[in-house]
């Protein structure tokens, strides 16, 4: 019989994002724990089997505490992380990007 490797298990981690309780395993990103909780974060350089380039920065999200975006797609979470995904500082950063970023796949 041969011996199966596994993998030690991973901690548990509880953030909030959007005001929500969310708890992710470690190694987890922000994208992961939005998406585990149902929030819809647009995403357009980030691909399930691709490593984060964090070129388009379409996914930034604000984290308290943090003096700038960051982007989901790549940024790990951290025990007691509070993430907001739809405030101001999003909406102005975020958004113009996204459109011209569609705007340029349209035209293409």
């Amino acid at each position: 019989m041969s011996a199966v490797p596994v993998a030690p298990p991973r901690r548990l981690l509880d953030v909030e994002v959007d005001g929500r309780p969310v708890r992710v395993s470690e190694g987890s990103t922000i994208l992961d724990a939005c998406r585990a909780e149902g929030i819809e974060t647009p995403t357009m350089c980030y691909a399930d089997n691709l490593t984060p380039v964090n070129a388009c920065r379409v996914c930034v999200v604000e984290v308290e505490g943090a003096r700038t975006l960051v982007p989901a797609c790549s940024r790990p979470v951290e025990a007691g992380m509070k993430v907001k995904t739809d405030t101001e500082r999003v909406r102005v950063r975020a958004v113009p990007r996204r459109r011209a970023r569609l705007s340029d796949d349209a035209a293409a």
